[in-house]
C-alpha cells in the first residue's frame, strides 16, 4: 500500500514538473525571438547644405541632406527661429519659402522630435516707400491723402507709433495715427504765445523730437527759441527770448539766432543747431544753455569754440552722448563727443557722389537717424535722397533721385521713389523709416521687410 502511493505521487510530481517546464518555455517564448520585434528608430536628419543662402522673403530655398521625411508636414523647418513653409519634400531634400521678416541665423530641421542645424541663411531687406498721409499743398485734417500740409519739415515718432510734424507754414504741430488720421496737436496762426492747443502760436516750426515721457519739443526759428508740448498739448517756452541773438545762461535769458533742429539725449539734455549762429547748443533739464562747439561761420574741426560749422541744420544723439549734426552749407556730417570734441565723419564738397568718407560729396544735408548698429541716414533737400553712412562711413544712396524736377514724386520701391526736398527722417521701433516730404507736403514711409 505504501509502495503505491509513493508511485502515485512520483507520477503527480513528473506531471506537475511538465506542465511548468511547458508554461515557463511559453512565458519565455513570448519576451524572446518569438514575439514581434520593438520598432527601430529613425535616424536622424542632417543637413549637407543649403542654395541659395541669401534672399529676401519668399525665396524658394532647396535644403540637401538625409534623413528628411517625403511628407512636407512632418518636417519643422526654420530659419533663424523662424517657421518656413516646406512647398517640396523628398528624403534628401526639402524645398521652403523664406518667411517675411526672418533675418539672418541658421537653418534648422525637425523631424520627429530630432534637429538638425545647418548653415546660416543671410536675409535681405527689402523695402518699399509709400505715402502715408498728404497730397495737396494746403491745411486740413483727415485721413491719408485727405489731409494736406504746407511745408512739412520735421518728424518724430512715439511708442505707440504715432508721428507727430512740424508743420512749417501752417505754424503748426500735427499728429498722425497710425491708421493715418491726422488732426492738429497744437498752434494756430503765426505768431508766439504759449498755451493749450490751439492757443499756441509758432513761427515756422521746423525740428522737432521727442522723449520717453511723451513731451515733444520743437525748434521755433522764428520765434528764436526751444519749445516744449505735453502729451496734453500744453505748449510752454523752455528756452530763448527776443530779440535774436547770442546768450548763453538760464532759459529765460538765453538767446538763439534761428534754431532750426535739436535732439534730446538719455539725460533729457536738449541740443540745438542754432543755424545762424553756427553753433551747437546744450540746453540741460533745469533749462540752462550753454554753448558745446562752434564759433563764427566756417569750417574747422576742433574742441569746443575752437570748431566751427556753416549752419548746423541736423541733429540726432547716440546711446554714448555723441551728437551728430549736419553741416548745411559745409556739406559735411560732423560729430560732436561729450567734451565737445568735433570731427568730421564724411563729406567733402557740394555735389552728389557715393564712396569713401573723404571723398563722398552731399547737397544740403538736413535729418538724421543714428541707429545702434552704427549706420547713419541722412536726409538731402537739394540732392532730394536718402544717404546712409555705413558703420565703416563709407556713403551710399538708399533712395531718392538727384536732379528732379519741381513736380516729382513717387512711391514704389527704393529705386523708383522719388522725393522734393526731404528735410527730417525718423524711425519707429519696428525699423519703419518716416520722412518730412517738404515740398510734396507729404509724409513718406520705408517699410523693410
Amino acid at each position: 500500500m505504501k509502495a503505491t502511493n509513493l508511485t502515485a505521487t512520483a507520477g503527480t510530481a513528473i506531471v506537475f514538473q511538465f506542465i511548468l517546464f511547458i508554461f515557463l518555455a511559453s512565458s519565455c517564448g513570448k519576451g524572446g525571438g518569438g514575439g514581434t520585434p520593438p520598432p527601430v528608430e529613425p535616424p536622424p536628419p542632417a543637413i549637407t547644405g543649403i542654395a541659395p543662402n541669401n534672399g529676401p522673403f519668399n525665396t524658394p530655398v532647396v535644403i540637401s541632406g538625409s534623413n528628411f521625411s517625403a511628407t512636407a508636414a512632418d518636417n519643422d523647418v526654420k530659419i533663424n527661429g523662424k517657421p518656413a513653409k516646406v512647398t517640396a519634400a523628398a528624403t534628401g531634400s526639402l524645398t521652403v519659402e523664406v518667411p517675411k521678416g526672418a533675418g539672418s541665423g541658421a537653418v534648422t530641421v525637425t523631424v520627429k522630435g530630432k534637429t538638425a542645424t545647418g548653415p546660416a541663411f543671410t536675409y535681405i531687406l527689402t523695402a518699399t516707400v509709400s505715402t502715408v498721409a498728404g497730397s495737396e499743398k494746403g491745411y486740413q485734417d483727415g485721413t491719408g491723402a485727405n489731409a494736406y500740409f504746407s511745408g512739412p519739415a520735421g518728424v518724430c515718432v512715439d511708442a505707440q507709433g504715432n508721428l507727430f510734424v512740424a508743420d512749417h507754414y501752417n505754424q503748426k504741430i500735427r499728429k498722425i495715427t497710425p491708421a493715418g488720421v491726422v488732426t492738429t496737436f497744437a498752434g494756430s496762426d503765426r505768431g508766439y504765445a504759449d498755451g493749450t492747443g490751439a492757443a499756441a502760436k509758432f513761427w515756422n516750426p521746423t525740428g522737432i523730437a521727442i522723449d520717453p515721457q511723451g513731451n515733444i519739443f520743437v525748434a521755433d526759428p522764428g520765434n528764436h527759441r526751444i519749445r516744449k508740448i505735453t502729451p496734453g498739448g500744453a505748449v510752454s517756452t523752455v528756452a530763448g527770448t527776443d530779440p535774436y541773438g547770442y546768450a548763453d545762461g538760464p532759459g529765460g535769458s538765453a538767446r538763439f539766432f534761428s534754431p532750426e533742429d535739436l535732439a534730446l539725449d538719455a539725460q533729457g539734455n536738449i541740443y540745438v543747431g542754432d543755424a545762424n549762429n553756427y553753433k551747437v547748443r546744450k540746453i540741460t533739464p533745469g533749462g540752462v544753455v550753454s554753448t558745446l562747439a562752434g564759433s563764427t561761420y566756417g569750417y574747422l574741426d576742433g574742441a569746443g569754440t575752437g570748431a566751427q560749422f556753416y549752419t548746423p541744420r541736423g541733429m540726432q544723439c547716440d546711446a554714448q552722448g555723441n551728437v551728430y549734426v549736419s553741416d548745411y552749407f559745409n556739406n559735411k556730417i560732423r560729430k560732436i563727443t561729450p567734451a565737445g570734441v568735433v570731427t568730421t565723419l564724411a563729406g567733402s564738397t557740394y555735389g552728389w557722389a557715393d564712396g569713401a568718407p573723404a571723398t563722398a560729396k552731399f547737397d544740403g544735408p538736413r535729418g538724421m537717424i543714428v541707429t545702434a548698429q552704427g549706420e547713419i541716414y541722412v536726409t538731402e533737400d537739394r540732392n532730394n535722397t536718402i544717404r546712409k553712412l555705413a558703420a565703416n562711413l563709407t556713403v551710399s544712396t538708399l533712395c531718392g533721385q538727384p536732379g528732379l524736377t519741381w513736380s516729382d514724386w513717387k512711391d514704389g520701391t527704393l529705386a523708383e521713389a522719388k522725393f522734393r526736398t526731404p528735410m527730417d527722417i525718423c524711425a519707429d521701433a519696428q525699423g519703419n523709416f518716416y520722412i518730412a516730404d517738404f515740398n510734396n507736403s507729404r509724409i513718406r514711409k520705408i517699410t523693410f521687410e
